[in-house]
């Protein structure tokens, strides 16, 4: 468990910047992991449109509701 007063300072503290109190748990522990860099597109970007082949959503709502 955690001191309450500790919590209230981190919680205040993550409010102040607009941040979780996760991440300021993990800079004030001096978190070592670097932050991730993508040099190419992003995972999102690489299925964007994965779907898009056309008639997919065709009649849908008939498909899954019967309407």
């Amino acid at each position: 468990m955690i001191d309450e007063q500790v919590y209230e300072e981190i919680r205040r503290e993550a409010f102040r910047k607009k941040t979780t109190m996760a991440a300021v748990i993990r800079k004030r522990l001096g978190d070592p992991r670097p932050k991730p860099r993508f040099s190419g597109p992003s995972p999102i970007e690489k299925v964007i449109g994965i779907a898009d082949v056309g008639g997919l959503t065709d009649n849908i709502d008939r498909d899954l509701y019967g309407f």
